[in-house]
């Protein structure tokens, strides 16, 4: 998903909760089908959720965020499933907000300050972001790189950082998704966000003129990343494109 967290991406709708709930009472019926997250930004890329009768869960168009089960508690959405990411797979609860269910609709939220809204579908396409790269002539073939790491956190034991990078091989430019796994954040659980974007790559920082930087912008432009390609590291730059001044690990290695 494109999801915020766990669940992507990043990709979060930032919104207050003015609207007055209203769901089901009786059953979790109405819950189950495909549900698509409408993706304002970037409309042709594919992520959500299906949601079946017996209690089973399938993800649409994400491969690091792994739906397997779902439940109604109330109006409460309960997620539960599998993280897949820096060479481990950490299982996973969210337990989201029925803001509002409608015959097509499903908007969620969580503590009141956020929401993503859902639209039912009985054709689920999903689309890879590779799909949004601008592919250009003699541009050469389609590369990926992935690069991982354990970055620090303002609070709790870190972040775990996937990022895999898609470009034409002749080409400096490219798109990118991004997992966030936020290690504890929430009372103890980690909530992973899927971040998807474009790729630019520039020349020089404050340290070193001909450093070679590459710019991550989220497709909602909501994310900025910055990192110097050190050979095979990504090591991560302040918002101002700076090296930060610190003796914590900043690196990703590639894989």
């Amino acid at each position: 998903m494109k999801n915020w967290m766990p669940f992507a991406a990043l990709l979060l709708f930032a919104a207050c909760n003015t609207e007055k709930k209203t769901v089901p009472t009786e059953s979790s019926s109405e819950l189950v089908g495909n549900w698509i997250e409408v993706m304002y930004a970037n409309p042709q890329i594919v992520q959500g959720v299906t949601l079946k009768a017996d209690g089973s869960a399938n993800s649409i168009g994400m491969k690091t965020l792994l739906y397997e089960r779902w439940q109604q508690i109330g109006d409460t959405l309960i997620l539960s499933g599998k993280s897949v990411g820096n060479g481990q797979t950490l299982a996973f609860d969210d337990t989201l907000d029925i803001v509002r269910l409608t015959e097509d609709t499903l908007v969620v939220g969580k503590y009141g300050n956020y929401q993503r809204v859902y639209y039912r579908t009985d054709k689920v396409e999903a689309v890879d972001v590779v799909d949004s790269l601008k592919l250009i002539p003699d541009g050469g073939p389609v590369v990926a790189q992935t690069y991982k790491g354990t970055l620090p956190a303002a609070s709790g034991p870190g972040i775990e950082y996937t990022v895999t990078i898609h470009h034409q091989e002749h080409s400096g430019n490219g798109v990118f998704q991004a997992a966030l796994n936020y290690l504890e954040a929430e009372n103890g659980k980690d909530r992973c966000d899927i971040i998807y974007g474009r790729q630019y790559t520039l020349r020089g920082h404050s340290g070193n003129k001909n450093a070679t930087v590459l710019e991550l912008i989220s497709f909602d432009q909501s994310t900025k990343m910055y990192f110097e390609q050190k050979k095979d590291q990504l090591v991560m730059l302040d918002q101002q494109m700076n090296p930060i001044d610190s003796k914590l690990n900043y690196t990703l290695n590639r894989q």
